[in-house]
């Protein structure tokens, strides 16, 4: 069996019976390196992924299913699978064009990869070196807050009702980052929700503790949703588009450099959804101590 694989206790669930099975094959390594070629091939076929993004999947979904089982490619395919179905039915159903303001498309790159997986990786090579509970709660918190962000952008997009500044609580164009709607919320505490559930059924057995433990992720997950919302409305950089008359967040349009409206020009998107993260994961860390 894998010496990493093993290092999370079995709790009966079929992610824990089949770390049990596949890891004591001998090609076990190889085999599950085959598994997250395909995935990530998949996805950059798909057009999911730029080839660098989908490289970098590969090394985000490798590493912590090497080292805390299958569990942690559940939850991880769990965040990205819904990321990809909420994108696409976003661009069927939704009547704005957010790719007008916001700085790159659909298809995520190795930066945006790493921005909302890098945490989860980190977790899970910190496991291998101290398996505990505290840096099991991080990998579920990074990939929560993930997701609970992803629900609440490409949800929130859809809503009915005009979105409004997290800060200040005046209006905002629809997918601006710092901007923030009830549908949107609801999507993004939807999310943090289901990652924890994923997480509590995978990792941990059916006790009032592990229930601590999955709400931990869950609320760590969803505040760094908002935490996501708050560096987007104040540090995030913000241009003006005086041709179109519109706040964007691409520094250049039709080759004009727009001038910065708010914020500091070096922290885009990608730096908010990397920051955001960090704080997420350390903070779901940090409460699983006082569980216990």
């Amino acid at each position: 069996m894998s010496r990493y694989a093993n290092l999370v206790e079995p709790n009966g669930s079929l992610a824990s019976l089949f770390n049990q099975v596949f890891f004591s094959l001998p090609f076990a390594f190889w085999a599950l390196a085959l598994i997250m070629l395909v995935v990530s091939g998949a996805s950059y076929r798909s057009k999911q992924l730029t080839l660098g993004g989908a490289v970098a999947a590969f090394l985000v979904g490798f590493i912590p299913t090497y080292v805390l089982g299958f569990g942690a490619l559940a939850t991880l395919l769990l965040f990205f699978i819904a990321a990809g179905v909420l994108g696409k039915i976003a661009k069927r159903i939704g009547t704005f064009d957010v790719m007008k303001i916001q700085k790159k498309g659909g298809t995520r790159d190795a930066v945006q990869v790493y921005a909302n997986g890098f945490m989860a990786l980190l977790a899970g090579l910190l496991y291998a070196l101290n398996p505990s509970i505290p840096f099991l709660v991080m990998f579920g918190s990074a990939v929560g807050e993930a997701a609970s962000d992803t629900f609440a952008s490409e949800v929130g997009i859809l809503s009915k009702t005009k979105p409004v500044s997290i800060i200040t609580g005046r209006p905002m164009t629809p997918g601006l980052s710092g901007a923030v709607s009830p549908l949107g919320l609801a999507s993004g505490l939807l999310g943090a929700v289901l990652i924890g559930l994923c997480f509590w059924g995978c990792f941990l057995p059916i006790t009032p503790k592990s229930a601590a433990y999955a709400s931990v992720v869950a609320l760590s997950s969803f505040f760094g949703c908002l935490i996501d919302s708050v560096l987007g409305a104040t540090l995030q950089a913000h241009y003006y588009d005086e041709v179109n008359d519109r706040i964007t967040e691409r520094s250049e349009v039709d080759g004009r450099t727009l001038p910065l409206e708010r914020g500091i020009r070096w922290i885009d998107n990608d730096m908010v959804n990397f920051m955001s993260n960090v704080i997420a994961a350390v903070f779901g860390m940090s409460m699983s101590l006082l569980v216990g």
